[in-house]
């Protein structure tokens, strides 16, 4: 399993000891929860000089990473992270349902990827109550949208 600070916790709970932490900064909760020893591994994912070497995971999962504003990953992370990813395993993210239709969310990185049988949509979950809602925001239930792929090669 490889998945970012925020997850790493609960995998960890739940007895996963053979994980690894991803972020593009090391530092703070990354940092805390290696210290802690919830992640074997960590990478910081800010260039390509401390990446981990492909097709090495099971699973991917991201919570609140995608898609928050411009300058996070976006759709075009996809391809560079199921490449770690082992054939029949799968990539879950977890993020605000509102930010899937923002502008800059670009469906046509995963369109080719499914066009091109390299992924398949498994589902997509709606959930309400994902996190604190913010004055500016107009989803006043904060759904939370889980989109689970498997990587087919």
């Amino acid at each position: 399993v490889v998945s970012t600070q925020s997850t790493g916790k609960q995998w960890y709970q739940r007895r996963v000891r053979e994980s690894s932490g991803i972020n593009a900064e090391y530092g703070g909760l990354l940092k805390e929860a290696e210290e802690k020893g919830i992640f074997k591994n960590v990478f910081n994912s800010r260039g390509t000089t401390n990446l981990p070497p492909e097709r090495v995971y099971d699973m991917i999962c991201s919570s609140g990473t995608f898609f928050l504003s411009r300058s996070h990953p976006g759709m075009e992370a996809l391809p560079e992270l199921i490449k770690l990813i082992k054939r029949g395993g799968t990539l879950i993210i977890l993020t605000k349902k509102t930010y899937l239709t923002k502008d800059y969310v670009n469906w046509e990185v995963v369109n080719e990827l499914l066009r091109r049988n390299i992924i398949e949509e498994v589902e997509r979950v709606y959930i309400p109550g994902y996190r604190k809602v913010f004055d500016f925001e107009e989803d006043r239930l904060s759904m939370a949208a889980i989109l689970h792929y498997k990587v087919l090669q």
